[in-house]
């Protein structure tokens, strides 16, 4: 191997950092272990949300053969089972992976299935026993179980390495950085600096001020700003060069982690870029998307949704949840997927469909709030992906529910004395009667009734309000009313 490398730096080939993903089990550390490198290894300027949004960043650590200090280079990709796509791409990327296991719990479900990734993209990869500063726990317990899945330790009959560590104290963390750099030593990994660029997209997102943003990772050449670049879906031309940090760069050398602008449309995170000396945007056809239509819907056994997530990431792995979904008695039907704020345009969008708004790690613009609103547009925001499948799941329980007569949205709390309190809100759905009992709703499940013993528009008395109108009501109910909650008339 080091002939080959010697081979290789004749030919005007230079040596370059390793890339090293951590994969694992769901509490098993990995997040901790990625916070404890990166606090003790990036100063000043924390990668904080700059790290998050890039999904990679590098480190330096003092190699124990020669004593200078090396570049490492880690993608973060998440943990949760949901992101299985991600953690596949990830290990795909990178020159190395880190297995990490926690002592006290042993080989899992993401565990085996982290082996089976890393087996099948044929990445070498380094063993970290986690959480040896507990009491009680048995590494060579874990040891066995490592053994009986398939991962050959050295010195069990073995050739994979490994570390025992405390991600939380950095015990054995230094030893595992050296491992990093060994591997990566024996690995030969190696770049021409005169060929085109070439490297992985691994995020996309929008930004309201540089627009398409790109986090991508380097294999090969150097990137400069001006250079044209393309996917297999989308081309541009370099316009801004960020490292890690958000620090602007004229150019990257592999195995930089780098953020791009300048493309016109988003490439699909896991495709490779290759940079040009031409623009080749107009041979090139953008990616399409989704357009939502006029559609001839059931409206009991069907429902239709607008996804929005923060990067495209993210919308693929929520969209791929969405679509392997599988109800007896309800489709579900996506009009249109795609990253960034929800805008007045999802708004429209979904009216006309009676559409559910689903959105991840997003948020909405105060246009597009006011928006819906008037019209009547639901919306669903969480940062937890399966809240939202719970949610999605409640509003098809609502659709298999006959409609109500009527539903009032609580804007205004007045006045609580007892059970007697002086609401005010706004019909969303149908009509509402003076003297009728209503459900109380919040957060989708019913908490209480109540009865309308005064239906007022301003200061006037009036028996009936309709869909659309503003009212105020004197409700008695066991229950106090909050502002959000929902009052429904059911037959």
């Amino acid at each position: 191997m080091k002939k080959n490398q010697d081979k290789n730096l004749s030919a005007g080939w230079q040596t370059r950092p390793p890339i090293v993903v951590i994969m694992g089990h769901v509490d098993h550390g990995k997040t901790t272990l990625l916070d404890y490198i990166r606090k003790t290894n990036v100063a000043g300027k924390e990668a904080g949300g700059i790290t998050q949004s890039i999904g990679a960043y590098e480190i330096t650590h003092p190699s124990a053969s020669s004593g200078q200090a090396e570049k490492i280079t880690f993608i973060d990709t998440p943990g949760h089972e949901a992101f299985f796509k991600m953690r596949e791409r990830g290990a795909k990327v990178a020159d190395l992976a880190i297995l990490i296991v926690a002592a006290d719990d042993g080989v899992k479900p993401q565990t085996k299935e982290s082996i089976d990734v890393l087996n099948s993209t044929k990445t070498p990869f380094i063993v970290a026993i986690n959480k040896i500063d507990k009491p009680n726990v048995d590494i060579e317990k874990t040891k066995n179980d490592l053994m009986a899945n398939g991962v050959l330790l050295e010195g069990y009959g073995g050739h994979i390495s490994w570390q025992a560590i405390s991600a939380k104290t950095g015990q054995g963390i230094n030893e595992l950085l050296d491992l990093i750099l060994l591997a990566a030593e024996m690995e030969n990994l190696t770049y021409d600096p005169e060929a085109k660029a070439s490297g992985i997209i691994i995020e996309a997102k929008i930004n309201p001020q540089k627009g398409i943003v790109i986090s991508a990772i380097i294999k090969n050449g150097a990137l400069k700003v001006g250079d044209f670049i393309s996917t297999p879906t989308v081309a541009g031309k370099i316009k801004i060069l960020e490292d890690f940090l958000g620090n602007r760069v004229e150019k990257f050398i592999p195995s930089s982690p780098v953020l791009i602008s300048g493309f016109d449309n988003l490439p699909q995170t896991g495709e490779e870029f290759t940079s040009n000396s031409v623009d080749l945007a107009n041979f090139i056809l953008p990616k399409t998307e989704i357009k939502p239509g006029k559609q001839t819907i059931n409206e009991a056994l069907s429902l239709n949704l607008i996804i929005k997530a923060d990067v495209a990431g993210s919308l693929e792995a929520l969209s791929g949840i969405i679509k392997s979904l599988k109800y007896e008695n309800a489709n579900l039907n996506i009009l249109n997927e795609s990253i960034g704020e929800i805008t007045d345009g999802d708004i429209k969008a979904a009216t006309p469909a009676n559409a559910v708004i689903i959105g991840f790690k997003t948020k909405i613009n105060k246009i597009a709030e006011n928006l819906a609103k008037i019209q009547n547009v639901k919306i669903i925001i969480s940062e937890i992906i399966y809240e939202l499948i719970e949610a999605i799941e409640n509003e098809i329980k609502l659709k298999e529910k006959p409609l109500p007569l009527g539903e009032i949205e609580i804007l205004k709390i007045f006045n609580q004395k007892g059970k007697k309190q002086l609401i005010g809100g706004r019909i969303v759905f149908g009509a509402i009667k003076n003297n009728i009992r209503l459900k109380i709703i919040r957060n989708n499940g019913e908490i209480g009734t109540g009865k309308i013993l005064k239906l007022k528009h301003q200061k006037t008395e009036i028996n009936e309000a309709k869909e659309g109108e503003e009212c105020g009501l004197m409700f008695e109910s066991n229950t106090a009313i909050n502002e959000g909650d929902r009052l429904i008339w059911n037959k």
